[in-house]
């Protein structure tokens, strides 16, 4: 897609050195929403892109919906009787995470008492008022400890560590990982009437040796509590969060169709991984594109290329509320969401490259795909290269103190929980890097001994290259870039026919399979179609080119439902293949009524972001094909729709990965989001 001159010339100006250079600035500020040491990695990241030569570079100070908060310097001590120190247990010193965010200010003395997992049961109000409790359980227990035990049954505060029997949702391991002290925030609200006060995290280690001296004590331990937090800010009188933004400028300022990199600043202390190592990569994309564009070595794209430092999946809904007509402006992201992960360590982490869910597929994705196919394949080693005279690698990207393992990244299915959510919510194609698994994220081991400067700057130099291809394209890339849609797209189709035949094969029902079949491959169609419509976004030329292309699809998804309709004559035993000979579906009460109403997108950017929030999609859906569900709402497809869509998803990546669906659970989601005001269900009228 980009000639072999422009590709080595990207890949070889990227540095991985560089980048890390840029986490080890960031990773000492402790960088919650709204601290003024977010402010300060900000700042940071505004400076340098003003000395890399960025243009319209600025520091946006945005309102925000969360309390702005501090968190000074805090210690828990054991104390004897008279007061004096006798132990630090824990302090802000030795890790900013020792301190549950939110926490209030205190200086409390009082005696501690474990309460084990704190149940409600065992939460007894004369046995814990006026006491530090210490409890134990998985990350999400603490702020039900803070409710139950402090602000219902008046605890002074709360000393908290990991419980290793409790299963967490999330990749952290305690047991394997005893000195993990995570990141964790306490609830703002008032409960009766009183507000939360503190809460001290430890890691297994430290909680299990403070157990150990409760329970053999003779008398009761006292423990001193001394918070310094601050509740507002010094930065900003009001609640605030900071966005950073930078372009680097197309030749065509009127051509509309922006390129956005970006990655979040607010994270805990450390965490260099997620997400300082996303931030360091845009800082080193925009030095290297603008050093070789104003050297001469690289033209100037004809589209803008934009980075956004974020507070993350907040920044970009709160902007597209107060610059709604910016929505018209920006064409694609790329979010860097943990991409200098040393692969090595741990249970050998993947990068991951997250693509474009259905409901918004855009060629975006098959530039990505490429991309990382060419440096997968340029830093892997096999026989046959030595024997063609290769060194380990045949286009190798190492940097000079970082690592020389292979570049173990692949393209998986749509997954969200970062910034690319904001885009696709906002009707923007967007794709996301990740590290996975990373158990050591949100916590005090996300720090500089897990990076890697070789995947850092492989990550970077892929994103790179997929933004400087999209801002780029044109006429004279129109053929290339749609070679590559229409191989893979080809390939994607085949995978969900083989699929379709799969399931009238293997069901017992083989009616209901042969409509699930059919569904499946007007879903995988319907997606190849988008993909090839969005090359028309490339040039004035485009259409007349890219219609053959559509047209051949068509064709080859006529044959292929034809292939459906003989593999159920054959399971059926019918005299032809002809479809009108397969029963009509009975659907069930909750399949009609969702066959009964059309979703309708009614609420504006500002709207969305006030309340997206607010709507629920339950146990009984997983996240990211909720997210979608409601994504492919376009004001045509039923319910019934958006349920058959979800579960070609499902099918697609395996319940595995989006979990099931049932049309009970999308008819909850769909009412939630009427609720919300954000989404009008139609009547359909037959």
């Amino acid at each position: 897609m980009l000639d072999s001159l422009k590709t080595n010339l990207i890949t070889a100006e990227i540095s991985g050195d560089a980048a890390f250079d840029h986490i080890r600035a960031l990773s000492p500020y402790h960088r919650p929403q709204g601290s003024d040491t977010l402010y300060l990695a900000a700042q940071y990241v505004e400076r340098m892109a003003r000395a890399f030569g960025l243009d319209s570079v600025a520091l946006i100070m945005q309102p925000s919906k969360r309390l702005t908060w501090n968190p000074g310097t805090s210690d828990l001590w054991l104390v004897g009787a008279d007061g004096a120190p006798l132990e630090r247990i824990a302090s802000s010193i030795q890790t900013r995470l020792h301190l549950a965010d939110r926490s209030r200010p205190a200086d409390v003395t009082a005696a501690l008492v474990d309460v084990g997992t704190a149940t409600v049961a065992e939460l007894d109000a004369a046995r814990v008022a006026g006491k530090i409790v210490v409890a134990r359980g998985g990350p999400g227990d603490l702020g039900r400890i803070m409710v139950d035990a402090v602000q219902r049954r008046g605890a002074a505060g709360v000393v908290w560590y990991p419980d290793p029997y409790t299963p967490s949702k999330g990749f952290f391991s305690f047991s394997d990982q005893p000195t993990m002290v995570p990141w964790l925030t306490i609830p703002t609200q008032a409960v009766d009437g009183k507000l939360p006060t503190f809460a001290f995290v430890l890691s297994l280690r430290e909680g299990i040796a403070l157990h150990n001296r409760i329970a053999v004590a003779q008398v009761p331990l006292l423990g001193h509590a001394v918070v310094r937090s601050q509740l507002g800010s010094s930065v900003h009188p009001d609640p605030w969060m900071p966005m950073v933004q930078a372009v680097i400028r197309g030749s065509d300022p009127g051509a509309g169709q922006d390129i956005v990199l970006t990655a979040h600043l607010q994270e805990g202390q450390q965490s260099v991984n997620d997400d300082a190592s996303g931030c360091a990569s845009l800082l080193e994309i925009g030095r290297a594109l603008t050093r070789l564009i104003a050297d001469g070595h690289l033209p100037r794209p004809r589209r803008t290329i934009r980075f956004w430092w974020t507070t993350e999946n907040n920044s970009e809904p709160r902007y597209f509320a107060d610059h709604p007509e910016i929505l018209k402006r920006l064409w694609v992201d790329i979010n860097q969401d943990m991409v200098g992960a040393d692969q090595s360590i741990d249970v050998m982490r993947t990068q991951n490259v997250f693509r474009v869910p259905a409901s918004r597929f855009h060629f975006l994705n098959d530039v990505a795909e490429a991309v990382i196919d060419y440096m997968v394949a340029g830093n892997t080693a096999n026989i046959t290269q030595y024997r063609n005279g290769y060194g380990l690698y045949t286009r190798p990207h190492l940097a000079h103190n970082g690592s020389q393992h292979r570049y173990n990244a692949q393209t998986v299915w749509f997954e969200g929980d970062s910034d690319h959510d904001s885009f696709l919510n906002a009707g923007i194609p967007a794709i996301g890097f990740g590290n996975e698994p990373d158990r050591f994220i949100h916590s005090n081991l996300d720090d500089l001994w897990g990076i890697d400067r070789t995947q850092l700057g492989r990550n970077a130099a892929s994103a790179a290259l997929i933004a400087y291809t999209m801002a780029s394209a044109g006429s004279q890339t129109l053929d290339a870039i749609a070679g590559e849609v229409v191989g893979r797209g080809g390939a994607r189709l085949a995978r969900n026919v083989g699929l379709a035949l799969q399931l009238i094969a293997a069901s017992s029902d083989k009616t209901a399979a042969y409509y699930a079949a059919l569904g499946q491959v007007h879903y995988a169609a319907a997606r190849e179609r988008r993909a090839l419509t969005s090359l028309g976004e490339i040039s004035a030329d485009a259409a007349g080119r890219i219609a053959p292309l559509i047209d051949a699809l068509d064709r080859r998804a006529a044959e292929y439902l034809r292939v459906l309709d003989a593999a159920y004559a054959r399971a059926t035993r019918l005299p032809s293949a002809a479809p009108e000979r397969a029963p009509p579906l009975t659907l069930s009460a909750e399949e009609q009524e969702l066959e009964s109403v059309r979703p309708v997108v009614v609420g504006t950017p500002a709207d969305f972001y006030a309340h997206r929030d607010a709507i629920s999609s339950g146990d009984a859906l997983n996240g990211y094909l909720s997210q979608e569900i409601l994504n492919a709402i376009d004001g045509k497809r039923t319910g019934l729709d958006l349920y058959r869509h979800a579960a070609s998803m499902i099918r697609e990546a395996g319940t595995q990965y989006y979990g099931t669906a049932d049309p009970k659970a999308v008819l909850a989601l769909l009412r939630s989001a009427a609720q919300s005001t954000l989404y009008r269900l139609d009547k359909v009228t037959r």
